[in-house]
């Protein structure tokens, strides 16, 4: 059976530097957001960018295995998209705590959260170096919410905990030692 693996955790917990550093490109699932892209990213490879009006339009089409609000922006996981990265092997995406569980009510233990851990300091510090003052205090405000999910987490046997306080090697240990 293969299995997705999904990162979630704080933003500046290393989600997507842990996800791309231990699969290959071509297993991520790539998300739809509303969010604009970030420095660097791309269309298609990253996400796929799309407006809110279209966004809403995919989920009164029912298209989404699941989609979430994070920090203002929608983000979800296409039904079709999913699937076909399933079929083709183990697979992987960021997502958030509620996006994980949707997931879980689909396709059950195929779905494999890997909770990344870090403090507020170190979010802090890592956010300072790429988020604005005002985007950096709504983060902050989030951040009470996301150590609330690792608890609603906790009742799935397959968690995986990583200690997001460690070097992007010793994290990739980590996880390599979890899944060995």
């Amino acid at each position: 059976m293969n299995h997705c693996y999904l990162f979630i955790g704080p933003s500046g917990s290393g989600k997507t530097s842990l996800a791309e550093k231990a699969f290959a490109l071509e297993q991520k699932v790539i998300s739809y957001t509303t969010r604009m892209p970030r420095s660097g990213e791309e269309e298609g490879r990253d996400y796929y960018f799309v407006s809110k009006k279209i966004f809403k339009q995919m989920i009164v089409n029912d298209r989404f295995a699941e989609y979430d609000v994070y920090d203002e922006h929608f983000y979800g996981i296409a039904k079709d998209t999913l699937r076909e990265a399933l079929e083709a092997g183990d697979c992987y995406d960021p997502i958030t705590t509620t996006g994980f569980i949707n997931l879980h009510r689909l396709f059950g233990d195929q779905m494999v959260p890997i909770w990344i851990n870090i403090s507020k300091e170190t979010m802090i510090a890592r956010l300072e170096k790429r988020a604005s003052a005002e985007d950096l205090e709504r983060r902050l405000a989030i951040f009470q919410e996301d150590q609330k999910s690792l608890e609603r987490l906790k009742k799935f046997p397959n968690l995986i905990e990583i200690d997001g306080e460690a070097s992007l090697n010793e994290m990739l240990f980590q996880l390599r030692q979890a899944l060995a």
